[in-house]
């Protein structure tokens, strides 16, 4: 199947709109979003009559190996389709806007919070966009070092740019000082998914008799944590290498890393912390449904019965785990692979073809596929603190922001799917009719994402829990925690609500 006509079964699928800006005066500009035509809501942002001057400063994670974020800045347009996607915002926004982009050099993911702080307490406005990791912007809320995003002028976030249900997931007493979406695509990149081997799908029957395929399940609302569970003990472990041992060249139904805990957990619509009707965050008392799933969970990933290979179980073979289970898909060793969205395109090599699903509902009663997505990579955009005090720079950082998220859906997003994903990951129609799926409820827990390890505590012995397949003792974990996951909330909520 040609790429063209793949990435025309994608557009069909998302309702796409492809439309550049055309801008003028101090009219609002505006461009057709992913509805239908009859009914499209449109997104736009404010182009002033005067241009702005100067550089607009994005402090993003500049050098971060394979996590770098360069959807801000290229030196020039390139043959990579994402890139030059990238490029050619940049520069309809600096033409529109009269402003040059510049980014700062040699920072990483850990390094930006310092950054802003300094800035924040010096008052100096170095930087008039930061985009880092939600753990990261958590605390920089808390340090009153952020802006919220109701007081930026000319951002609305309500508009389909932005992701809605990041926002209410990630607010906190109805406050949000940091949002993503179409700004960026380095947020898909971080979306946990599965991916399948056809070939050895249909080796063990799978798409024929009573054992439907994989994409028909999903379509079905059948794709559940029994029907893997099913089509795990079609494809055994084998011992390739008869080592006698479990080893990381054996054959297994499923390679993964241990996040594949928490995305199979999140895939059952669970959460740790709930939010109450006043958006106050609090922790949900464990009970029966809940220990369930996770008992299912650990019946998926226990290493005895021997259905999940654990990358991390191997760091001795190769520190650089991840590429042991990557491998294991490559070579024909494992039937699923389960990992972030980023992980789909550094699979173009593979010779055999494979599928993207999302991972499994809890059961056929969850009204949706949700996905897990990654705090720790998953990017997001906000204002610092010190620029709020200048009426005229917040309002240019609102501007720009806006703008990047609007040209963002109409020229990133699209060449994200298309090239990295319809091009060279994705070989199917099917897998592209995945996308919309995966990519529509994405979930986000304020128990294993605000950067506060006492938040996290249950999230973290949740995971120890299946780890050890001594779950069991989850109801004793989550006494011992409790108290301690209730004081941080408590103190959570009162940063948010009483800073300035």
């Amino acid at each position: 199947m040609k790429a063209k006509k793949l990435f025309s079964v994608l557009l069909a699928a998302l309702m796409v709109s492809l439309c550049f800006t055309a801008c003028g005066g101090d009219d609002e500009t505006t461009t057709a979003t992913n509805t239908p035509a009859d009914t499209a809501v449109v997104d736009s942002y404010f182009v002033p009559d005067t241009k702005l001057d100067g550089e607009f400063t994005v402090l993003t994670n500049t050098d971060d190996a394979e996590w770098t974020n360069n959807n801000f800045f290229v030196e020039e347009d390139s043959d990579d389709p994402v890139n030059s996607a990238i490029y050619r915002r940049q520069k309809l926004i600096e033409e529109t806007f009269g402003i040059k982009f510049k980014v700062i050099e040699g920072v990483t993911r850990g390094s930006i919070n310092d950054y802003v702080s300094t800035s924040v307490k010096s008052g100096t406005k170095d930087y008039d966009l930061v985009v880092n990791s939600i753990n990261h912007m958590y605390t920089l809320a808390q340090s009153d070092c952020l802006t919220p995003i109701d007081e930026i002028t000319h951002l609305d976030t309500s508009i389909d740019s932005w992701d809605q249900s990041m926002l209410a997931q990630t607010s906190i007493a109805g406050t949000n000082y940091f949002a993503t979406g179409d700004i960026t695509v380095v947020d898909n990149d971080a979306t946990w998914v599965m991916m399948f081997n056809k070939n050895l799908a249909k080796s063990v029957g799978i798409g024929e008799g009573d054992l439907k395929s994989i994409y028909d399940l999903v379509k079905d609302n059948e794709w559940t944590l029994d029907k893997l569970l099913e089509y795990c003990k079609l494809f055994t472990y084998q011992d390739l290498d008869q080592s006698g041992t479990t080893t990381h060249l054996d054959q297994f139904p499923i390679a993964t890393t241990i996040d594949f805990i928490t995305g199979l957990y999140y895939g059952t619509n669970s959460r740790i912390i709930h939010k109450d009707a006043a958006d106050i965050p609090y922790l949900k008392e464990l009970d029966d449904t809940t220990v369930k799933l996770v008992e299912k969970v650990a019946e998926i990933y226990t290493a005895s019965n021997q259905y999940t290979f654990d990358c991390h179980d191997y760091s001795s073979v190769n520190p650089a785990v991840h590429l042991l289970s990557q491998q294991m898909f490559e070579e024909d060793r494992a039937l699923f692979y389960s990992e972030v969205m980023q992980c789909v395109t550094r699979l173009r090599d593979m010779d055999t073809d494979f599928g993207i699903i999302p991972v499994p509902k809890a059961n056929q009663n969850q009204a949706n596929y949700t996905t897990h997505s990654v705090s720790i990579v998953t990017m997001v955009a906000g204002v610092p603190k010190d620029i709020s005090y200048d009426e005229e720079r917040l309002a240019r950082s609102g501007m720009i922001m806006q703008a990047l998220a609007v040209e963002g859906k109409n020229i990133l997003t699209p060449a994200y799917y298309e090239a990295s994903l319809i091009g060279k990951g994705t070989r199917d129609e099917e897998s592209a009719d995945m996308l919309p799926i995966i990519f529509a409820n994405r979930v986000v827990d304020l128990g294993s994402i605000v950067d506060d390890d006492n938040i996290t505590s249950i999230s973290n012995s949740l995971i120890d829990a299946i780890k050890s397949n001594s779950t069991n003792k989850l109801a004793s974990l989550f006494v011992r925690n409790k108290s301690k996951v209730n004081a941080a909330l408590t103190d959570l909520v009162e940063k948010f609500t009483e800073v300035e």
